[in-house]
């Protein structure tokens, strides 16, 4: 029965909007430890962000096969590294900052997007993806715990 609680956890960290977000929530109201719900939900939605970077590249090659569709991205895309190209560990911490608001639409999901149409480098992306979750991980965990403490 337990194990079944981890593994929706596991599946809600996963999930596009709610992530973390919603599955730290979940965990620590199921009676599942606090660290170990930290934990779960962490690389859980990390994994899945790295995914989704990885998914919009293969995708994006499959696009750019279309002229219509590869002019267009190709000029969003020149657009939008003129003005971020030379700031790009700016883009980073940025990245992670945005990825780290624990909003719906701010997650890890829409930040592998993001990093991705930024064209930012696959080690710093992941990076910034994993530090984003860490953050908004650590957000969630504190406002949640807190808020259970003060119910009981």
């Amino acid at each position: 029965m337990n194990l079944n609680k981890w593994i929706y956890l596991t599946l809600i960290s996963m999930s596009p909007i709610v992530e973390c977000r919603g599955s730290i929530p979940y965990g620590l109201l199921a009676g599942l430890p606090v660290v170990g719900v930290f934990i779960v939900a962490f690389f859980s939605n990390t994994l899945m962000g790295i995914v989704v970077y990885e998914g919009v590249k293969l995708l994006k090659s499959w696009l750019l096969r279309y002229p219509k569709l590869r002019n267009y991205y190709e000029n969003y895309v020149r657009n939008a590294l003129k003005r971020f190209k030379q700031y790009e560990t700016g883009i980073a911490v940025s990245l992670a900052i945005f990825v780290g608001i624990p909003l719906p639409g701010t997650g890890a999901f829409t930040g592998a997007v993001v990093a991705e149409a930024l064209e930012v480098k696959r080690p710093l992306a992941w990076a910034s993806l994993a530090a984003g979750v860490l953050i908004a991980c650590t957000v969630v965990t504190l406002i949640t715990w807190s808020a259970m403490q003060i119910a009981r």
